[in-house]
């Protein structure tokens, strides 16, 4: 019997009742390698999760970023259940909307106000709303993943049903390539709302980057906006402005902020924030939803607590070296090449030969999974990782790597990948 037999019964019925048979294109069974690899997972417990056929788990996807402290924290459940017994949601605002909101502007630099809606797609839609409505302008230039509403996803290869009109509202520029950025406001004078990016991808920004950034976008009349959706709360408590020193005008949180629980924010200076009572329409029935608040404000509680930061970036680094140190071992720098910073780092993968970099990914993936490691790649690390789980995750990679080379030898998945092949929604050109 297959050890994911549970999980391909299910898959096909569930293909049955949703597109891909899942809620969240990442999350679905093209990630994987199917029919190879679980589909469905049952439970988490700290850096850990168990699919319905009861295989086991160590974790670095941690939900696509959400989980920071652990899986079924019982001081975070215990905060839920606080809450619940309250109340979940009211007629009108909950206390706990203050405290959280009075938390966010003591620890990100540049949060004068806050306003919470539920995923990123919503923070980063209203703090572009915002922008477009303060300056008077209607283009916004980006650089980065900012979700799924029409504004952004418009200028992606997947936008079938976004309005040509409004693709056309959207300018993309390079990251940590400031000329880039200024051959957009020297084609659009006077027409550029903001600017919006995710002020950390891959390895991060040049030294000066951001700092210049924001000087050239100020100078130009447009508005600077960090989405830290993914970054906030994964390298710092303040995110990438805390990080760099460096303050936008807006910002916009997600992911980590709860440990899972659904809560997003944007965030900023208050004469921009203050719009929203004058017009600029944000406003959502489960803005103010209080146990994902509960949860938040002790997540952050712990973040602070426990030197969460030094933990993250300490497991980060031994990854990192131990992966670099794989890489050379085997000269493998032409098909993984390693990326990002300690506390979300991993391999990126390259084609050679007769394979595409998806048939590298695809081996990858198989042997990890057969491991008992959870990983598209790119890794979070959580307070519940150990120096040990860092350590499976390396020697998982080197026997990943192995069949990698094997691959390669040969030219040929023939013999080596026995489900399907990783196929993501983004493909690279």
């Amino acid at each position: 019997m297959n050890k994911y037999n549970k999980s391909i019964v299910m898959l096909e019925k569930a293909r049955k009742l949703t597109p891909l048979g899942a809620q969240t294109y990442s999350k679905s069974y093209r990630y994987f390698c199917e029919n190879n690899a679980p589909s469905f997972m049952e439970r988490g417990k700290g850096c850990r999760l168990w699919d319905v056929d009861g295989n086991e788990y160590i974790d670095f996807i941690c939900a696509l970023g959400p989980i920071t402290i652990g899986y079924s924290d019982e001081r975070i459940n215990g905060a839920i259940v606080k809450q619940l017994e309250k109340g979940i949601i009211f007629s009108q605002p909950s206390p706990i909307s203050i405290e959280l909101a009075e938390k966010i502007t003591e620890i990100i630099p540049c949060a004068e106000m806050v306003r919470f809606v539920k995923n990123g797609s919503d923070a980063t839609a209203a703090a572009v709303r915002l922008a477009r409505a303060y300056t008077g302008r209607e283009l916004m230039a980006v650089s980065g993943y900012h979700g799924m509403q029409d504004w952004f996803i418009g200028s992606t290869v997947n936008h079938k049903g976004v309005p040509k009109g409004v693709r056309e509202l959207v300018k993309n520029f390079e990251y940590n390539n400031i000329d880039s950025i200024k051959l957009l406001f020297e084609e659009n004078p006077d027409q550029i709302a903001g600017v919006i990016l995710e002020p950390i991808q891959g390895n991060g920004p040049n030294e000066g980057y951001l700092r210049e950034l924001k000087r050239l976008v100020h100078r130009h009349g447009a508005i600077l906006i960090f989405d830290e959706v993914v970054s906030g709360f994964r390298y710092a408590l303040g995110g990438a402005s805390e990080l760099y020193n460096v303050n936008p005008d807006i910002i916009t949180f997600g992911k980590g902020m709860a440990n899972g629980m659904p809560i997003s924010a944007v965030a900023g200076k208050k004469e921009i924030l203050e719009m929203i009572s004058e017009g600029v329409f944000i406003s959502t029935t489960f803005g103010g939803e209080a146990l994902s608040m509960a949860a938040a404000l002790k997540t952050i509680e712990i973040l602070q607590k426990e030197n969460a930061y030094e933990k993250f970036w300490d497991l980060g680094n031994i990854m990192l070296k131990g992966i670099k140190d794989l890489v050379e071992k085997y000269k493998m720098e032409e098909v993984l090449i390693v990326s990002g910073l300690a506390p979300h780092c991993g391999y990126l993968f390259e084609g050679i030969g007769n394979l595409s970099y998806l048939d590298i990914n695809s081996v990858y993936q198989q042997r990890m999974i057969e491991e008992g490691i959870l990983t598209v790649g790119i890794n979070n690390i959580n307070l519940a990782h150990k120096k040990r789980n860092i350590q499976a995750y390396l020697d998982a990679s080197e026997k990943a790597m192995l069949d990698i080379k094997k691959a390669i030898q040969q030219n040929s998945l023939k013999g080596i990948l026995k489900g399907g092949k990783v196929d993501p929604v983004f493909k690279r050109v």
